[in-house]
């Protein structure tokens, strides 16, 4: 095999070689639950190409960083966002995803609690959208976007996932919503709440509190008394469920050691 390469000594690329090399870049899709609502982070672009146009976080890849590395750095420069919990989503190579030149990205996504952003570096503005109100995205960040909630959806049937976007500790109403949101469906109340209890991944966090008070009033005519006697019979059922719940890590790492862990609705 001939040589393909060659070191030219002071140039900015020493290393040359004859094979084109490609552009690499990372995205960030950025998931939160706000006002009974799934949001995704999205910053406006602040130069060309798509100057003005909304896109997800992410920027060039820079020589001394690995993927993720660099996919925080941008997030962080770009929304003032920082996170540590970030899951690689996939590589998008579209020979056209983008005009300057051929650009390959790798996407990643997390899960994070409602958190203020603000534009920075070469984005104008960040702020958070409804992911069922979306404005044009640059690029082929549409098809990185539905890759990921296509992922999103899959995971929270096996994995943890939502507890993520919730308080330490949450009601039942709460993670149904939550629930609602990211698959687009209804639950019903009390199906919901069997389902989440008889799965053991989640558990009362605080003392129980009065549920319901039911009172049944009986009556009846005595058989050897006037009709003006009548007596009252009472029957009292009174019931008491925790209000708040937070989730059993340790539950749900038993049932992935036993190979379970799917919750069905």
């Amino acid at each position: 095999m001939g040589k393909n390469w060659q070191h030219v000594e002071g140039a900015e690329f020493p290393w040359q070689y004859k094979y084109e090399h490609m552009a690499v870049t990372t995205d960030c899709v950025i998931f939160t639950f706000e006002d009974n609502t799934l949001k995704v982070l999205l910053i406006r672009r602040g130069g060309e190409p798509f100057k003005g146009e909304w896109a997800l976080p992410g920027g060039f890849l820079r020589t001394n960083e690995t993927a993720e590395q660099g996919a925080l750095r941008e997030l962080r420069e770009e929304t003032g966002l920082k996170t540590s919990a970030i899951g690689e989503l996939g590589v998008f190579s579209d020979l056209e995803r983008d005009p300057r030149e051929r650009v390959i990205t790798i996407a990643w996504y997390a899960l994070v609690k409602p958190s203020s952003v603000v534009g920075g570096d070469d984005a104008s503005e960040a702020a958070w959208f409804s992911v069922h109100h979306l404005p044009p995205l640059a690029f082929d960040h549409g098809k990185i976007l539905d890759a990921a909630l296509e992922k999103l959806r899959k995971d929270i049937y096996f994995k943890p996932v939502g507890f993520q976007l919730l308080n330490d500790e949450f009601s039942i109403p709460e993670l149904q919503r939550l629930y609602e949101a990211i698959l687009r469906v209804k639950f019903d109340r009390r199906n919901f709440h069997r389902k989440m209890m008889s799965s053991g991944i989640v558990e009362e966090a605080d003392e129980p509190g009065p549920a319901f008070r039911e009172e049944k009033m009986n009556y009846y005519m005595a058989p050897s008394e006037p009709a003006r006697d009548v007596v009252m019979q009472e029957k009292r059922h009174t019931g008491r469920v925790a209000s708040l719940f937070r989730f059993n890590k340790q539950k749900y790492e038993k049932m992935k050691e036993e190979g379970s862990g799917k919750t069905e609705f």
